[in-house]
């Protein structure tokens, strides 16, 4: 498809010729394109809208899949599904349509607990991949290759593999080796990149690349979180239809997925996708550079110590004179500086669109000069490692179990895995922690 092509805007046309016609409408929402508040745009409420004529086509003339065929072929993968639920209902989808091979799935230890969820509505049997915790950092590792390969070696009867990559601190693994060895023995390769979907813009240097690049099968983005779109949006790229057709995925993101969805966000998406076919992702890049350049400086301030991330856009840091927790409390109170996350070890900020040279120089200012002060205990928090318990029972069953005899249960019945970043710390089926 010629760029000219990829540059076409399916929903965004509907909508147009929607509201070219000045319509009465008798239709949800309620609100009928009229705002109820002085905080809201008009123009918001008038793109608000669902189930009206041109969007009510079905198979190819559907505006929504026309959009996501433009979005597929830019991206070159075989489709790409809007995901108006967030990156986790694409995690459910295809938890849900990977059960069409078995039972048995293979799980990165630091999987999303989004991916556990999707576990227990499918009814698939999981084993942890064991990933390297960083004990230094609170923060896991990436994949290692040979223990994908060992994992498979002990459980030949697996049907899948789920990793993540990059992780929420931006480790990245090599996901063209782990693919190359789930192939080996007919496995398809899920992989969560939930926070890399800028990375396609980075291939130039080799050890960014995309999972779209290295030969996995599925690969769920949130554009929200690096590409610009609005939040509560992601997509699902089908790279390939080795494993999965087209039918597989919709069928499953149908079970989890609302049948209204938000024209406002799947405008969003387009438009985003968009402003990367008309830029090819320039602005990713020069934000990539300045984001490398900023770490070097923050290196140089006394009192800081940066994680060695593999993806720049995630600063992760801790500081000597005081939790991270207390450093975040300082940063907002002190200098409205509001971060992603913090932690008793350190704190973690995300590069944005909003980056500009002012920006950096106010940030780097407050942490020089947060790094100089003395400081009293604020806040505390216990620094929580995720056990590595594994899993004794189906996780569906001990997860219904739960509704009735929680207390008397052998296994753990829930999953508990505090956001951010996700990780699971226990999960139904696995051993009652003491």
């Amino acid at each position: 498809m010629d760029k000219n092509k990829q540059l076409q805007l399916p929903i965004l046309s509907t909508l147009q010729d929607y509201l070219s016609k000045e319509p009465i409408r008798m239709h949800v929402p309620f609100h009928s394109g009229v705002k109820n508040n002085s905080i809201l745009p008009e123009g918001l409420y008038n793109l608000d809208i669902s189930e009206v004529s041109g969007y009510d086509v079905s198979g190819e003339d559907n505006p929504i899949y026309q959009s996501e065929k433009i979005t597929a072929s830019f991206f070159d993968v075989s489709h790409t599904f809007y995901l108006t639920g967030g990156a986790s209902s694409g995690l459910l989808a295809a938890m849900i349509a990977l059960n069409k091979y078995g039972k048995k799935v293979l799980l990165a230890r630091n999987v999303h607990k989004s991916v556990i969820n999707g576990v227990i509505l499918s009814g698939l049997e999981p084993v942890w991949i064991d990933v390297e915790f960083l004990e230094e950092w609170n923060v896991f590792s990436r994949v290692d290759p040979n223990k994908v390969q060992e994992a498979i070696v002990k459980n030949p009867d697996v049907v899948g593999c789920v990793i993540v990559s990059p992780t929420y601190e931006g480790v990245l693994s090599d996901v063209k080796a782990i693919a190359e060895i789930c192939h080996r023995k007919n496995i398809p390769l899920i992989v969560d990149e939930a926070h890399g979907a800028h990375l396609y813009f980075l291939n130039s240097d080799h050890s960014l690349q995309s999972s779209l690049c290295c030969d996995a099968d599925l690969a769920i983005q949130s554009w929200h979180k690096s590409l610009g779109s609005l939040t509560q949006t992601g997509v699902l790229h089908l790279i390939n239809n080795h494993f999965f057709t087209y039918n597989d995925i919709q069928r499953s993101l149908d079970l989890v997925s609302s049948t209204s969805p938000s024209f406002l966000l799947l405008l969003s998406l387009e438009l985003t996708r968009n402003d990367f076919v008309e830029t090819n992702g320039s602005q990713i890049k020069n934000l990539f550079d300045q984001a490398n350049l900023f770490r070097s400086e923050l290196e140089k301030i006394e009192g800081v110590k940066l994680f060695n991330s593999d993806d720049s856009f995630k600063i992760y840091l801790k500081p000597y004179n005081q939790s991270g927790v207390d450093f975040a409390y300082n940063m907002y109170k002190n200098y409205s500086i509001e971060v992603e996350s913090a932690n008793e070890i350190g704190l973690l900020m995300l590069v944005g669109k909003n980056f500009t040279s002012k920006i950096q120089e106010k940030i780097r200012t407050a942490i020089d000069k947060i790094c100089c002060a003395e400081h009293e205990p604020l806040l505390l928090r216990e620094i929580m490692k995720p056990s590595l318990n594994e899993f004794e029972a189906n996780p569906r069953e001990s997860f219904i179990n739960g509704f009735k005899n929680k207390e008397k249960g052998n296994y753990e019945c829930d999953v508990y895995a505090p956001c951010p970043p996700g990780y699971v710390v226990s999960a139904p089926g696995t051993a009652r922690t003491v």
